[in-house]
């Protein structure tokens, strides 16, 4: 029986001369968030050709590790650190994923 997980997927749109500073909150994050109970995936990664475009994308066992995560000390140090920089949008989705598969080219 196949188990529902949760997908998190957007983007950061962020001045790029504040890239340096988002990376530095952005790799403790990533390694703290990894670590945590129900987390399958979680990573940023930036766009090599706009440093004002950071991709996130975030799998996730269940509605309360999420919540466990929003409430971590190294969610509240990155939105912390993340509220001194010049964000211009954070748009994220959320999509419950039933089945996954390899995808065959």
């Amino acid at each position: 029986m196949a188990t529902t997980k949760i997908v998190v997927s957007g983007e950061i749109r962020l001045d790029p001369e504040d890239f340096d500073a988002a990376v530095a909150l952005i790799v403790p994050l990533v390694v703290a968030t990894k670590a945590e109970t129900g987390c399958v995936e979680y990573d940023y990664w930036v766009d090599p050709r706009d440093r004002g475009r950071v991709r996130v994308f975030e799998e996730w066992e269940s509605d309360d590790a999420i919540a466990a995560h929003s409430a971590s000390e190294h969610m509240k140090t990155f939105f912390g650190g993340m509220a001194k920089l010049r964000i211009s949008s954070v748009e994220l989705s959320r999509f419950e994923v039933s089945d996954k598969s390899p995808l065959k080219l």
